[in-house]
């Protein structure tokens, strides 16, 4: 096991990365949409790859109209739910549009090339990779890296560990416990910021100061008198 954190995006890398699409063109409206469901809901590559459009749920939440996604294991023995934000709602909503108008609409996945076919995981980490550098980003950014930040930035919300568990789909509470780590060193450096620095010095209050100080004692408490009875 390595003690290696998690590589997480702060909100300012991902607003730069996700500007990076060109929401006017198919496949950077595919891209865009794909990259925030991965932010916002924590879905894996496999997840995002194999997503269907039957998976894609209109669902009701405390009076509010929400889209779901159901999502199955690799293996097929477990699934989990996830709400969408409103921005992963509408991109996603644009993309089957778009896709219906391209005569993609009879096939199955939600996600695919424009001839119909699957996408790679390959090309999902090139993609990754080549758009955080065009954003700026000082690290090599991976898919797996927006499911990291859903995840610590859910855990920041929330303080729960065990509803991270849930909305990540993780067997074992301890793999999700490593996001406890990247919060408390995101506190850390938030708080190390939040520190005032120390007032600058003002060169004629010191010279004040020691003005003062080297009056002779009774000279000193007459001044003390003086401000005192003028404060009265």
């Amino acid at each position: 096991m390595t003690d290696k954190l998690p590589d997480v995006m702060t909100d300012t890398e991902w607003r730069e990365f996700i500007g990076t699409f060109n929401l006017k063109a198919p496949t950077g409206l595919r891209n865009a949409a794909l990259f925030v469901l991965m932010h916002d809901a924590g879905l894996r590559t496999c997840e995002v790859i194999g997503l269907k459009v039957a998976d894609v749920r209109a669902d009701t939440v405390d009076g509010q109209s929400m889209t779901a996604l159901r999502l199955e294991t690799t293996k097929g023995d477990r699934e989990r739910m996830v709400y969408l934000t409103a921005e992963a709602d509408d991109l996603l909503t644009r993309w089957l549009d778009a896709k219906k108008a391209k005569g993609l609409g009879r096939f199955t996945h939600v996600f695919t090339t424009l001839k119909g076919g699957p996408l790679a995981g390959a090309y999902l980490r090139e993609l990754a990779a080549r758009k955080g550098a065009e954003a700026g980003i000082g690290w090599r950014v991976h898919p797996h890296a927006l499911r990291h930040t859903f995840a610590t930035d859910l855990l920041e919300e929330t303080g729960d560990l065990a509803l991270v568990q849930d909305a990540l789909g993780h067997r074992d509470p301890e793999t999700t416990r490593v996001y406890a780590k990247v919060r408390n060193s995101r506190l850390a450096r938030a708080m190390a910021k939040r520190q005032s620095p120390a007032e600058p010095e003002d060169p004629a209050v010191d010279a004040l100061a020691a003005a003062l100080r080297n009056l002779p004692a009774e000279q000193r408490k007459a001044l003390a008198a003086a401000l005192l009875d003028g404060g009265e």
